[in-house]
């Protein structure tokens, strides 16, 4: 049985992604935003698909005739086909119709080989997705690379966006805020933070209508954040997130239109969300260094944008709920 190999993309230019001062849109000049979007593929999750799929590989579970499956709502799956076409094997991307069209064109243009799942019986179209890859992954030529419970997702951000996140603060970073769906960005980055200051304070935002913390459930816009409970890894190290939060649709496409009008730079609709925190948490401790991570841009959500017909809202206030554990 041959090995595949990552070993060639040893120079791939995998995060060392900017910081950017918001000194327009924050006018305490403290709020630091992490621009995931200039990442090759665009978007934090190349991060996660090549620790995934090198895990998967020095392992031993992964050589040729293996076939990967993910639900995903885009960027995921982009990232994992092509860390896939470039050792040789095939990767099925599980979608529904709620995906964005900028988002199914963008797959769809890079030659990503998409399912559409149905509703079926299941409650979400999240479910959906998931019940319809652990139907696959029992089936032995594939293997489901399991972003909700890998380890290697939250390893992808402790080896590389948390260091990176202290260096470009000068290791005076006081605040981060995080958009959580898998939990692997926030726990990441959070677990590597705590182990150089303990006391950084580790932010979690999800949609409101998103439980993962609690609340009532209800619709949202984000496809990049938000479920319905705490995934495996928000259980397994979640223990580094200090508070939690929710954020509306509005406020947070919102968000993004003024930083667009502000600073010139487009941000994806789950980034708005992590802003709108972050934006508040800084302009109540001007002494504080705040870091909002932003996954991705808005160039692939304008139809979500022109549906939502954004209008000004005042700057809502953020309630922070403290997180003691999570089951």
């Amino acid at each position: 049985m041959s090995q595949l190999s990552l070993s060639g993309f040893t120079d791939y230019l995998l995060g060392n992604t900017p910081m950017h001062r918001a000194v327009s849109y924050c006018a305490s000049r403290n709020l630091f935003v992490k621009l995931e979007k200039h990442n090759p593929l665009g978007s934090i999750k190349d991060r996660t698909a090549y620790f995934i799929i090198r895990d998967l590989i020095d392992t031993g579970r992964l050589y040729p005739g293996i076939k990967l499956v993910e639900s995903s709502s885009g960027n995921l799956g982009l990232a994992l086909d092509y860390f896939a076409k470039k050792i040789g094997v095939e990767f099925v991307c599980l979608i529904d119709p709620t995906l964005p069209i900028e988002k199914k064109h963008q797959l769809e243009s890079h030659g990503v080989s998409l399912k559409i799942v149905d509703l079926g019986s299941s409650k979400t179209y999240r479910d959906a997705r998931i019940l319809m890859a652990d139907m696959l992954d029992a089936q032995p030529e594939w293997i489901w690379t399991r972003q909700y419970d890998n380890p290697a997702n939250v390893l992808s951000h402790y080896k590389t966006t948390g260091p990176e996140i202290w260096r470009q603060t000068n290791n005076k970073v006081d605040v981060v805020v995080c958009s959580v769906g898998t939990g692997g960005t926030i726990c990441g980055i959070g677990s590597y933070l705590k182990e150089q200051y303990p006391d950084v304070k580790i932010i979690a935002v999800e949609p409101l209508g998103s439980t993962i913390f609690g609340g009532v459930p209800g619709c949202y816009l984000s496809v990049g954040s938000g479920m319905s409970t705490p995934s495996q890894l928000i259980k397994k190290y979640g223990s580094v997130i200090d508070c939690w939060t929710q954020v509306s649709d509005i406020d947070a496409l919102f968000a993004c239109q003024q930083f667009m009008n502000l600073e010139k730079i487009s941000l994806g609709v789950t980034a708005g969300s992590a802003l709108v925190v972050a934006k508040s948490i800084a302009q109540k401790h001007p002494d504080q260094i705040v870091v909002s991570v932003a996954p991705d841009g808005g160039e692939n959500y304008s139809t979500i944008f022109q549906k939502a017909e954004v209008k000004y809202v005042k700057q809502p206030e953020v309630t922070l709920h403290s997180i003691r554990n999570v089951t």
